[in-house]
């Protein structure tokens, strides 16, 4: 059974702020970069400890393609994984906590 995939309410404003930057570049460019992230979560719904946890204590993976990360913490009681943060690379890795 697939881990249920839910988004803070942070990590939701982060992605529709970077489709609206992309789309501001180039047209569809948004729509690619939401399909990176979805292909990410759909790996973490049915993986989600594939990626390690970090010294911050939250699970990592890089978005291909994209200079993002996502940042999200597995609560196996439950069956969740729960995204924190979609996060670009270039930010100040503090704010991601």
């Amino acid at each position: 059974m697939a881990f249920r995939i839910i988004l803070s309410a942070l990590a939701l404003n982060e992605l529709e702020t970077a489709v609206d930057w992309y789309n501001s570049r180039e047209e569809n460019l948004g729509k690619r970069f939401i399909e990176s992230v979805e292909e990410r979560l759909v790996l973490l719904s049915h993986t989600p400890a594939l990626f390690p946890i970090k010294s911050s204590g939250y699970n990592e993976v890089l978005v291909e393609k994209f200079p993002y990360l996502i940042v999200y913490r597995i609560v196996s009681k439950t069956k969740i994984v729960r995204v924190l943060h979609i996060f670009h690379t270039r930010r100040d890795p503090a704010r991601k906590k």
